[in-house]
């Protein structure tokens, strides 16, 4: 060990003659200024600089120095310094293998950072001010790792011309591809040792775009391919599809994105299964394909689509592995797989013309937003064989949506139907969500009144319903008390609904939010609310109409009421000092908040701990309820 040595203060650089044998520092001290000319002095076979702690370190005038007299350099350091300028002389180190500029405010490298000819990584992590690489970077031939954070790619729009040559780059994040010699596609060609992402941009630009050679590539687990956007040509079409044939990838390929493209149809090596180890797809702005054909994608977990405005149908496939589904504004999309057994995840936006989803066995999450002739969600019977503890196969029934944890429905289609589409559970929380908005184009029929039927939920712990204008009640033939353990209850801006019902909301009920409803005129008369052991906190607010609790008042669990732009209901209740007709019903509760009204805190031996909502300004929001303690 007596070759390394930790500085750190000037006074532990010492030089003495074993300093001599120094051949690995490191520089712990902020200030690093006289430390570093003191190394140069005594330690001039030093083969490692590094400055591994995490303050800014000030070099002043030592690099100069250090970089004429330390020619045995193989590795350093500078990250986390406070340079701005790296000096030229840095070709000096002709030995350099390993040179660290990461978290630096450097703006621009020297040219003459090129002639070091042994460098074999180049780091530049969190550079937040550099746009550009060298003009000459492609005379590092010995350069194995190049490391740039996705700000720089962002930022940076081109790349210097012939990086070609770096036949031995291990990460080239992303190569646009330009019109110059030294800046197309070719230049890929004899980069056969890239690992991990590559993203090849600009690709309208590319020409012999089987020059690059990507099916040799078996180290690039992730292919990026993007065209800019621009008008489609139909002349050029034919081209684009080619031009996409030729970029077939290596087999081991795991995931593959491909955006803006314009061609009719994908290759076949996208379609008849060669690439049988992806796990991922994304498709983004391929606005012309009709059809989408997969093949068999044995492996394939996520699958997102995107902006495919000509996209019909998309056909069967095995989909076995697929786990997370997400289509987003593919308008004249129609039809789906028939069968998706293990998907987990389902997220459908702005599909205008779809009508059915596909049959799901295990169902968690499901997202249906913008989907106005959606109108079978294929909820079925499914016959599942599982092993038993004794090895013999078991034939089971069950639901198709059994295991769904969340559900959220933004503008329901015209029928009044899917609410009822959600299923029983026995186990585990579930959370379900809602929302319709009534932002179609006038000319479109609007939905008619409509009541939910309520199926066995067990599981349901808290419902938010939102924005759902036709609703007329809240349960039909299936009552919410059978959501035996629902605690949340969540109404808002449902405009037609005018009453609840005696004794139809859930028993175990811990919290009720009733938001904008514009023409609600009664609670209920007997058993809606005092039959709510459990009930701890009530919110109302902006509910014009609404001037009376029901006639047998409100359960003695009640530690918090809020009521708030209720006009009628905030007259009828008074306050303790002009009690009104309602103020009886109320003059229990703990903590009373009506409009700007508030009732005396507790008496100390009374304190509890309870759920409570804050609500500030605009409509009640069921997920700002968080569950606190609170003490008079």
């Amino acid at each position: 060990m007596r070759h390394c040595c930790q500085v750190k203060d000037y006074k532990s650089c010492s030089s003495s003659q074993q300093s001599k044998e120094y051949r690995h520092v490191s520089l712990l001290c902020k200030d690093v200024e006289q430390p570093a000319l003191s190394i140069v002095d005594n330690s001039q076979k030093l083969r490692t600089l590094l400055l591994p702690s995490e303050f800014l370190k000030n070099f002043g005038q030592a690099l100069e120095t250090i970089f004429h007299k330390l020619k045995y350099l193989r590795l350093l350091d500078l990250s986390s310094s406070t340079i701005q300028v790296l000096p030229s002389s840095i070709e000096e180190l002709k030995l350099l293998r390993y040179l660290d500029l990461s978290r630096t405010e450097i703006k621009v490298l020297p040219d003459s950072i090129c002639n070091l000819y042994n460098l074999k990584t180049l780091k530049l992590l969190g550079c937040l001010w550099l746009t550009q690489l060298p003009k000459d970077l492609g005379n590092l031939v010995n350069l194995q790792n190049l490391e740039l954070d996705d700000m720089f790619w962002f930022k940076s729009s081109t790349l210097p011309p012939r990086i070609g040559k770096l036949t031995r780059l291990q990460n080239l994040h992303a190569f646009p591809i330009g019109c110059k010699s030294g800046n197309r596609i070719e230049e890929l060609k004899e980069m056969a040792y890239l690992t991990g992402t590559l993203h090849i941009s600009k690709l309208e630009n590319a020409e012999n775009a089987e020059e690059a050679k990507l099916n040799e590539k078996e180290s690039v687990h992730k292919l990026v391919l993007e065209w800019s956007n621009r008008d489609a040509n139909p002349h050029d079409l034919s081209d684009e599809e080619r031009l996409l044939a030729d970029l077939k990838p290596h087999s081991a390929l795991k995931e593959l994105q491909i955006f803006n493209y314009l061609g009719n149809s994908f290759p076949h090596w996208m379609t008849n299964g060669q690439l049988r180890n992806l796990v991922g797809i994304s498709l983004k702005g391929c606005s012309n394909c009709r059809i989408l054909s997969l093949g068999e994608l044995p492996h394939l977990n996520e699958l997102y689509i995107k902006g495919m405005l000509e996209l019909e149908k998309w056909e069967n496939g095995d989909y076995n592995s697929l786990c997370r589904l997400k289509i987003s504004n593919c308008p004249k999309l129609r039809e789906l797989p028939k069968f998706i057994p293990n998907l987990r995840v389902m997220k459908i936006k702005k599909c205008s013309s779809l009508k059915a989803l596909p049959v799901t066995a295990i169902l968690m999450f499901l997202i249906l937003v913008d989907n106005p002739v959606l109108e079978n969600w294929n909820e079925t019977l499914l016959r599942v064989i599982s092993i038993n503890d004794r090895r013999q196969q078991v034939v089971q029934q069950r639901l198709s949506f059994i295991s769904l944890l969340e559900m959220k429905v933004i503008r329901l289609p015209q029928a009044p139907g899917p609410a009822d589409k959600l299923c029983s559970s026995e186990t585990g929380d579930k959370w379900v969500s809602v929302i319709q908005h009534p932002s179609y184009p006038r000319d479109e029929p609007t939905s008619s009144a409509f009541s939910f039927e309520w199926p066995d939920l067990p599981g349901l712990k808290a419902l938010y319903i939102r924005d759902c204008k036709d609703l007329v009640a809240l349960s039909g033939e299936g009552s919410m008390r059978s959501l035996t353990s629902l605690k949340l209850l969540s109404i808002q801006g449902c405009s037609k609904l005018v009453k609840f019902q005696d004794e139809e909301l859930p028993p175990a009920l811990e919290c009720l939010l009733i938001g904008s409803c514009s023409s609600l005129l009664s609670l209920g008369t007997f058993g809606t609310l005092k039959s709510l052991h459990s009930l701890k906190d009530l919110y109302i607010e902006d509910c014009p109409l609404l001037q009376s609790f029901p006639e047998d008042g409100l359960p003695n669990s009640l530690q918090h009421l809020l009521i708030q732009n209720c006009p009628l209901l905030t007259k009828q209740c008074g306050n303790e000092d002009e009690q009104g007709p309602e103020w009886e019903k109320i003059s229990h509760i703990p903590d009373l908040e009506i409009d700007f009204i508030k009732a005396p805190p507790l008496p100390k031996e009374k304190n509890k701990a309870w759920y409570r909502v804050f609500i500030r300004g605009g409509g009640l929001k069921g997920n700002e309820a968080a569950e606190s303690s609170a003490s008079a």
